[in-house]
């Protein structure tokens, strides 16, 4: 036998036995189990904002990311911890090419004066409760326990990204678990 073959032989040898050897005794890693994130298309909407404009959500996928926040129309934006953060941090995120868009239902007169002091459009959603509603079709609605009473919105924060995508939660969006640590590690440009 020649050398030559002889080392092409040995060496072959040894790539097996590594395989095999890798095949009945695999590496211990980390056992984190790895969950599928499914993203889908935002539903698009078109509402009016506090200054009565038309704000349609499709203006802005495709040149930034968008926070999309719902908060309660029965309380007003004050009173919401998110949108309080949201309003401080507009500046930084805007930086970051993130925008903002807030969506209540509609506010009483007395709370819709708030609504002037964001550097951001708040958006009402005047049909809220009924299927063809932004709101429902994000899932935040919560259906009126009586007939003559209002929807309400059940506090939330999405994140969209460029391409209009949003994590889903089965058929609706899925709101971002904790919304003020999200906002932190967006103005840090996470």
């Amino acid at each position: 036998m020649k050398p030559r073959f002889l080392i092409l032989l040995v060496l072959l040898t040894a790539v097996v036995a590594a395989t095999a050897w890798r095949l009945v005794d695999p590496p211990a890693g980390p056992n984190a189990s790895v969950s599928r994130i499914v993203s889908g298309p935002a539903p698009d909407f078109q509402l009016l904002d506090q200054n009565n404009r038309p704000v349609r959500l499709q203006g802005y996928i495709s040149r930034f990311r968008v926070l999309l926040a719902f908060f309660d129309g029965q309380t007003g934006p004050d009173a919401d911890p998110v949108m309080q953060s949201l309003k401080q941090f507009s500046t930084a995120l805007r930086k970051n090419n993130i925008r903002i868009l807030a969506v209540s239902t509609p506010l009483s007169p007395q709370l819709k004066p708030q609504t002037l002091s964001y550097p951001f459009p708040v958006l009402r959603d005047t049909i809220a409760g009924t299927p063809e509603s932004c709101s429902c079709r994000w899932g935040v609605c919560c259906q009126p326990p009586a007939p003559n009473t209002a929807a309400r919105i059940t506090p939330a924060l999405f994140l969209i990204s460029q391409d209009g995508l949003v994590q889903l939660n089965g058929k609706l969006p899925a709101a971002l678990p904790d919304p003020l640590p999200a906002i932190s590690k967006l103005v840090q440009g996470d």
